[in-house]
C-alpha cells in the first residue's frame, strides 16, 4: 500500500479527491456522448381543477412543443412514491453511517434548504418558527434532507430522515444565529452547491429553498443568462433537480430598495423556478405552501422527447406541455439551454445489462452497463482516538494510511474507518495480482459552511487472489475543530470513475 497528502477542493467533486480526477471526463449521470441527438427528459406534476394529483393519464392525453413546434413522446411513465423511511442512519452503533440508502429511494426526494444567509435575526426567527410548524405537519414517514447555508457555502446539516426530531434539532443548529457583516452571497454558488451535491442520488429531486430573496443577475429573460449560469442550470437539469424558492420573510418585507426591489427579487426567483419545473411562493403562510410541494410531487409522469435537428445554438428553448381534456394544471421544466451539454442517446427499450470486461490474460470481470454513474457503497465509522480505545472494533482489522500523530492544539484526532467492498473497484492484473487504486478523501466543515480540516490519501491494493470477499478495511485521522462538524466522506475509483459519499454531522467534544 502506499500513500501520499492529497490536496483537496472546495465544492467540487473532481478536484476533491486527485488533480487526476480533473483530467478524467465526468460523466451525467443517464447521459452519454452522442453527437446528434439531444434527449430532453422532463418530469411533469399534473393536479386537476381542485388541486388533486392526476393518476392513470394515458401518454396519448400529453401533448409537446419546442418553440411551438410539435414532437413526438419517446418514452412515458407514471411515478406514484410512497413513503419510504430512508437515512443515512447508523448502522452498527452510534458512529457508524452508510450510504446504502442510495439503493432504496423512492421515485421522489424533498430537500429543504434554509438559506439563512441574506436574513436578520427576526426574519431567521420568523423562519424558524414557521419550519417547525411544517416539521409538525408532515406525515409521520416523509422523509426529508435538510441543507443549510449560513454563510458562503452549503452544507447538509441532516441527511435523509422522517425522524422529526432530528430535523427539528438540525434546524435549532443554524437558526437563528447573527448575521455575518459585509458577506456578499450567491444564488449561482447555491444551485451550484445542490447540482454537485445531488447528482449521485438518483431520482427526481424537489428543492424547497427558504431564503430572504433572490442574488441571481436578471435578464430579460431565462435565455439570457450568462454562459455560467447555463452551464448550472445544465447540471440541474442532468440532476433532475426542481427548485421551489419560497421567500422566507413571509409578510415581514422591508427590503432596501422599496417594493421595486422586492418584485425584482420575486421575478429573478420565478425564473429559477420555472427553468428547473419549479414554483415561486411567497407571503405568510410557508407551512401550508410547502405542504402543497410535498404533496403534488409524490406523484409525477415523465417525459423524454427529442428536439428536431439539434443544433447546439447556445440558446434557450421553449417547451410547453399540455394535456386534453383541458383544465387540468401543469408542473414541469419550461425549457433547455442547446450548448452541446447533456447529450443523450435515444432511449433505451430494454433494462440494461451488465457487460463483462476483459482484464490482461484473458480474464473477465462483470461490470454494471453504466460502471461510472453506479455509486460506490460503503460503511464509515467516525470515532475520536479516545474513544478508539474503547470501542468494539479491532484496531488489528484496519489498517492505518499513516501513522496516528499528536492534533494541534485547539483541535482534537478521529480516525475514520472505511470499510469498502472488494467488488467496488476495478482490478488491473499486474505480475498475475488484481490490484486496485482508489482515493479516499474527508473534507470537514463548521455552520458557516467554511473548510475546517481536510486529508486526502491515494490507496493501491494488490489481493492474493483473483476474486477478494473479504472488505477493505482502512483508517483515515483527521483533525477536527471543537463543535458542530459535518464531515463528508468520498471513495473515488481511479480507474473507472464511479464515486461513493457519506455526509454525516459530528459533534466534537
Amino acid at each position: 500500500m502506499t500513500m501520499r497528502a492529497l490536496s483537496v477542493s472546495l465544492l467540487s467533486l473532481t478536484l476533491l479527491l486527485a488533480p487526476a480526477a480533473a483530467q478524467q471526463p465526468q460523466p451525467n449521470p443517464g447521459f452519454t456522448l452522442n453527437t446528434d441527438v439531444r434527449i430532453v427528459l422532463t418530469d411533469v406534476t399534473v393536479t386537476d381543477k381542485k388541486g388533486n394529483l392526476a393518476h392513470g393519464l394515458p401518454a396519448s392525453a400529453f401533448h409537446i412543443t419546442i418553440d411551438k413546434q410539435p414532437r413526438p413522446i419517446l418514452s412515458f411513465v407514471e411515478n406514484v412514491s410512497a413513503p419510504t423511511a430512508i437515512a443515512a442512519t447508523p448502522t452498527a452503533g452510534n458512529n457508524t453511517y452508510s450510504n446504502e440508502y442510495l439503493l432504496h429511494l423512492p421515485p421522489v426526494l424533498n430537500i429543504v434548504v434554509l438559506d439563512t444567509s441574506n436574513l436578520g435575526i427576526t426574519q431567521q426567527m420568523y423562519l424558524a418558527i414557521k419550519f417547525n410548524k411544517f416539521l409538525k405537519q408532515l406525515p409521520a414517514d416523509q422523509p426529508l434532507a435538510v441543507y443549510a447555508r449560513t454563510y458562503e457555502h452549503l452544507v447538509l446539516i441532516q441527511n435523509f430522515t422522517a425522524d422529526h426530531a432530528l430535523l427539528t434539532a438540525a434546524s435549532a443548529k443554524v437558526m437563528p444565529h447573527l448575521p455575518i457583516p459585509h458577506v456578499a452571497t450567491s444564488d449561482e454558488s447555491l444551485l451550484y452547491d445542490l447540482a454537485q451535491q445531488l447528482t449521485q442520488v438518483p431520482g427526481h429531486k424537489n428543492v424547497i429553498w427558504f431564503s430572504g430573496g433572490a442574488s441571481l443577475p436578471l435578464g430579460s429573460s431565462i435565455g439570457e443568462k450568462p454562459d455560467n449560469l447555463r452551464k448550472v442550470y445544465d447540471q440541474l437539469e442532468a440532476a433532475r433537480i426542481s427548485v421551489y424558492p419560497v421567500d422566507a420573510r413571509g409578510l415581514m418585507v422591508s427590503v432596501v430598495g422599496g417594493y421595486g426591489r422586492l418584485a425584482t427579487q420575486h421575478m429573478q426567483m420565478r425564473e429559477t423556478a420555472e427553468g428547473t419545473g419549479g414554483q415561486l411562493f411567497s407571503g405568510n403562510f410557508l407551512d401550508e405552501l410547502a405542504q402543497t410541494i410535498l404533496r403534488q410531487d409524490s406523484s409525477f409522469y415523465t417525459l423524454t422527447f427529442s428536439p428536431k435537428d439539434f443544433q447546439p445554438d447556445n440558446k434557450w428553448h421553449k417547451v410547453h406541455i399540455t394535456v386534453e381534456p383541458s383544465g387540468y394544471s401543469l408542473s414541469y421544466r419550461q425549457g433547455y439551454f442547446a450548448d452541446g451539454n447533456n447529450i443523450a442517446p435515444p432511449i433505451q427499450t430494454k433494462p440494461d445489462r451488465h457487460r463483462e470486461l476483459l482484464l490482461a490474460g484473458g480474464k473477465t470481470v462483470d461490470t454494471p452497463a453504466d460502471i461510472r454513474s453506479a455509486p460506490i457503497i460503503f460503511t464509515a465509522s467516525i470515532v475520536s482516538t479516545s474513544q478508539a480505545a474503547h470501542d468494539s472494533f479491532n484496531d488489528s482489522d484496519f489498517t492505518q494510511l499513516h501513522p496516528p500523530v499528536p492534533p494541534k492544539r485547539g483541535r482534537v484526532a478521529y480516525f475514520i474507518r472505511y470499510m469498502l467492498p472488494p467488488d467496488a473497484f476495478l482490478p488491473q492484473t499486474v505480475d498475475g495480482h488484481p490490484q486496485v487504486s482508489f482515493e479516499i478523501a474527508a473534507l470537514a466543515f463548521n455552520q458557516l459552511g467554511e473548510r475546517v480540516g481536510e486529508d486526502g490519501q491515494h490507496v493501491h491494493l494488490t489481493f492474493a487472489h483473483d476474486h477478494p470477499t473479504i472488505p477493505i478495511c482502512i483508517e483515515q485521522q483527521i483533525d477536527l475543530l471543537k463543535g458542530d462538524v459535518y464531515l463528508y466522506l468520498a471513495v473515488w475509483d481511479t480507474s473507472t470513475g464511479r464515486l461513493g459519499t457519506i455526509q454525516v454531522p459530528v459533534t466534537v467534544k
